[in-house]
């Protein structure tokens, strides 16, 4: 299998660079972790797939604002690969992807969004192909999303509707080496390398993108050193003095005695004090 890297964190040959600064910078502090959980499933499939396969890792396609973590070209398909690594409760809506927040109590849609980001990836793909290959008259093989949860604490709910591959390292060696060959050929080696040479032209001009932050645990964003769940449980506890206070407010106005009680507490206080 032929691997070809885009990574600026990577040399040409996939080794990981030496410059940690700038990949802890760019891609987080567990960044190593997970460029050493890529080259697994680059191996896996090595050891799995011949020479007619190509893998393109962390290319930038057209339109697209991310890079796409890796695409597997074949004769039998195209299969685009998005990687998830954070813990926590999450389910799937179409290609939407849902966390759940424990402060909140309820799932919202998941920043980044990486069965999204795969879809849209596979779309650009689909996209930048599909007017060029009729013109040749090549059949365009199939594309089809995958993603890969890394995290042993990922717990993903599936929807009834399931659109997209969702594997486990674990499930990968499987994969690479009876799933990618269970489809029939399609196109012919010239044919491929016809495809690839397109999408390596096609995104020649494009500008790569950012390479995005690789983190294992959730972080709710913080405004002024607090997340937006303490800010609001602040606010409510704010709001509940408030409506003490102007409860015993109004208690005391309707209430004379209450009045001349505490004027009578103050007086003896200013006396004190003198």
């Amino acid at each position: 299998m032929l691997t070809i890297h885009y990574s600026p964190f990577r040399d040409s040959d996939g080794t990981i660079t030496k410059d940690s600064k700038a990949a802890r910078q760019a891609l987080g502090p567990e960044w190593r972790q997970a460029l050493q959980y890529e080259d697994t499933l680059i191996q896996s499939l090595a050891e799995n797939l011949g020479d007619e396969y190509v893998l393109i890792c962390n290319l930038t396609l057209p339109q697209m604002s991310h890079e796409t973590d890796m695409i597997l070209f074949s004769r039998r398909g195209i299969w685009v690969f998005g990687f998830f690594y954070l813990e926590g409760l999450y389910k799937t809506d179409g290609a939407r992807l849902f966390a759940y927040s424990t402060k909140q109590q309820r799932y919202k849609r998941c920043r980044p969004d990486v069965i999204a980001q795969t879809y849209q990836a596979a779309a650009a793909l689909n996209q930048s192909l599909e007017s060029s290959l009729p013109q040749q008259n090549i059949r365009l093989p199939w594309i089809i999303p995958v993603i890969i949860l890394f995290n042993p604490k990922t717990n993903l709910q599936l929807a009834d509707t399931v659109t997209t591959t969702i594997l486990r390292p674990a499930d990968f060696y499987e994969f690479s080496a009876r799933t990618v060959r269970k489809f029939n050929e399609v196109i012919s080696e010239e044919e491929l390398e016809t495809i690839i040479n397109l999408v390596k032209a096609a995104t020649q001009s494009v500008e790569p993108a950012p390479p995005q932050k690789k983190t294992f645990v959730r972080r709710e964003t913080r405004h002024l050193g607090l997340t937006t769940s303490q800010w609001i449980f602040l606010f409510s506890i704010m709001i509940t003095v408030c409506l003490i206070l102007s409860a015993i407010g109004v208690r005391i106005y309707q209430t004379p005695s209450l009045q001349t009680m505490l004027l009578s507490l103050w007086d003896q206080t200013l006396r004190l004090i003198r």
